[in-house]
């Protein structure tokens, strides 16, 4: 994938956001980016970013929001979804503080144990995000 594409799919799958939304949260690594360009499709400008960590086989927020983002809705963003354990996480966090979230990513793979508000397709294999190194 290069940037041209990418911007393509950040473009598609914009166009199936239909929720009013308050504030982009990107999940730091591979969600950050498609949510900055989200932010700019959208026109949303307020933005967060949310670190999630595995420790052994659980993941967990290493990230605080101090704003008050109750009865805010939230567009929870990351690149894709292998099991998707982070968006569980970082969703109930955000939940935690009172938030509406609605989830979206570019892509899921079959073993993905939760199915995001917005997304374009499954695939088998983990795309070669341009973001990332050879």
């Amino acid at each position: 994938m290069n940037w041209k594409i990418l911007e393509q799919e950040i473009a598609s799958l914009s166009n199936k956001i239909n929720d009013k939304i308050d504030i982009i949260i990107g999940i730091i690594r591979g969600g950050l980016i498609p949510a900055r360009l989200l932010s700019s499709t959208l026109g949303i400008k307020k933005m967060f970013c949310l670190s999630v960590e595995k420790e052994s086989s659980e993941r967990k927020v290493v990230t605080n929001i101090q704003a008050d983002i109750s009865s805010k809705t939230i567009l929870l963003v990351e690149d894709m979804l292998e099991t998707g354990r982070s968006l569980i996480v970082a969703k109930k966090y955000l939940e935690s503080k009172g938030a509406v979230v609605k989830t979206a990513c570019l892509y899921t793979m079959p073993i993905s144990e939760v199915k995001p508000d917005y997304s374009l397709k499954v695939v088998d294999s983990i795309p070669k995000f341009p973001w990332e190194k050879e």
